[in-house]
């Protein structure tokens, strides 16, 4: 099993009127602090906001590997008449992607309050029947990330759409942080749907804080996820309680000593 260290919730801050999203400089930070602490690879969001090609420079200074970022205008497919406007997104995603060397994009499907469950349910399918053929050219990944909040509710109905998208390259997302407030019953359904799970990201529950601490026991759930035979990226995204570079490596030492 690989691990990675998501960077951009990392330096996630809270202020007055809300959250206040990394920059590029913090992104930079993030990196230098993935390579001092031994991390081999990060992931963040937003690459079109930020000054990717000085992020790419960086990944290329320090040797480090992407292992995910997010799709530009990635998060409306359950409206249809989005669809032109992720295909376009993906597109220009793709070809950042291939400087960052990266082979996992990620998608989202938000809750349209104007469009009922079931044609949402049939309007992600055929948007990510759309990206699909971009994906299978580029030999990248589209990694669908259900999110508390989102349009899912549940792991059924994403795994069952990615049947209904039937490709290789699709895979969801299983943040088990998101799935704990979801459902629960995190390993049986990773055990379960293993062959169409294409990351995982991982924090402490309800929190959303490291892995050592929280409600989960992290080393039985990792260490049942490496028995599995995981061979894929496991991502630590959170909100560190305590000062960074020992918040990173106390979570690095319960990955690899589980």
């Amino acid at each position: 099993m690989k691990y990675c260290l998501c960077i951009d919730l990392l330096y996630l801050e809270l202020g007055p009127a809300g959250p206040v999203f990394s920059d590029t400089t913090k992104l930079l930070a993030g990196m230098e602090l993935a390579k001092k602490t031994g991390y081999k690879a990060v992931e963040f969001w937003d690459w079109d906001t930020r000054d990717w090609k000085a992020l790419v420079q960086k990944k290329q200074e320090l040797g480090l590997e992407v292992s995910a970022i997010c799709a530009k205008d990635r998060g409306t497919l359950a409206d249809a008449s989005t669809h032109d406007k992720a295909v376009q997104g993906m597109k220009e995603t793709i070809e950042a992607a291939k400087q960052f060397e990266c082979k996992n994009i990620i998608i989202v499907a938000n809750a349209m309050k104007e469009v009922g469950r079931e044609e949402s349910h049939k309007n992600i399918v055929e948007g990510m029947k759309k990206l699909v053929p971009l994906a299978e050219e580029a030999g990248v990944t589209l990694i669908l990330e259900p999110i508390v909040g989102s349009y899912f509710t549940d792991s059924a109905e994403p795994f069952a759409m990615l049947e209904e998208v039937d490709s290789e390259n699709v895979k969801l997302l299983y943040d088990i942080f998101h799935y704990q407030t979801m459902e629960g019953n995190v390993i049986p359904a990773i055990k379960k749907n293993l062959d169409k799970i294409g990351h995982i990201h991982a924090a402490g529950c309800p929190e959303r804080h490291e892995i050592t601490d929280g409600e989960l026991n992290y080393d039985y759930i990792i260490r049942e996820i490496k028995k599995m035979g995981y061979d894929k990226y496991f991502g630590i995204e959170y909100l560190p309680t305590k000062d960074k570079e020992v918040s990173v490596i106390e979570c690095k030492e319960l990955i690899e000593n589980a």
